[in-house]
């Protein structure tokens, strides 16, 4: 079985990022949240509604990493991050010496985040416009994605309220990938 990886680009003002990439992390989970779910409308910007999981631990898990993201995010100039959701089955690790388990990624969802800073009052009506329809559109691309293709979800094996594990991570700030294999090449750390 391959995973499915499923990449969206937004180009944002940096105050709409918060609740733009909120939505649509909460749309993808409530069409993977497998299990007895609770719907709960959410209303972002002036006309967009989204469906969520009414879970108190997946609104604070988004909430988290939204936070995270935002931290990345430099709120003085323009910037970019990347904000990621997976979805796991645990699979038995066949070995002859111990019985283990693996986490085996089947879907990944991969949002870039672009920030833009506003520069006048004048754009303000504008970046609010350009919020909403990336925001509808970032949506219905979800809802687009999960209804093309189904055959990759692995069969659920077990009764759990959610059998797939799901992850979220935000990618480090800008460098900082750099910084650690300089490290990593030169002991002791960079001159």
């Amino acid at each position: 079985m391959e995973r499915k990886v499923v990449t969206q680009t937004l180009e944002l003002e940096r105050r709409f990022v918060e609740p733009v990439v909120k939505s649509v992390l909460h749309t993808i989970l409530f069409h993977r949240y497998f299990g007895n779910v609770s719907p709960r409308d959410n209303y972002i910007l002036s006309s967009i509604t989204y469906t969520s999981v009414d879970n108190v631990d997946v609104l604070s898990a988004v909430d988290e990493k939204v936070e995270e993201l935002m931290q990345n995010l430099s709120s003085t100039s323009d910037s970019k991050s990347q904000i990621s959701l997976y979805f796991t089955e645990t699979k038995p690790r066949r070995a002859w010496f111990s019985k283990s388990e693996e986490e085996i990624c089947w879907e990944e969802w991969i949002i870039n985040v672009q920030s833009k800073v506003q520069q006048t009052d004048r754009e303000a009506n504008q970046l609010q416009i350009n919020a909403e329809n990336q925001a509808k559109k970032a949506i219905f691309h979800v809802i687009q994605e999960m209804d093309k293709s189904k055959e990759h979800i692995p069969l659920i094996a077990n009764s759990q309220t959610n059998p797939f594990p799901y992850h979220i991570s935000v990618a480090p700030v800008s460098g900082l990938w750099s910084l650690m294999i300089k490290r990593a090449i030169r002991p002791g750390g960079i001159p």
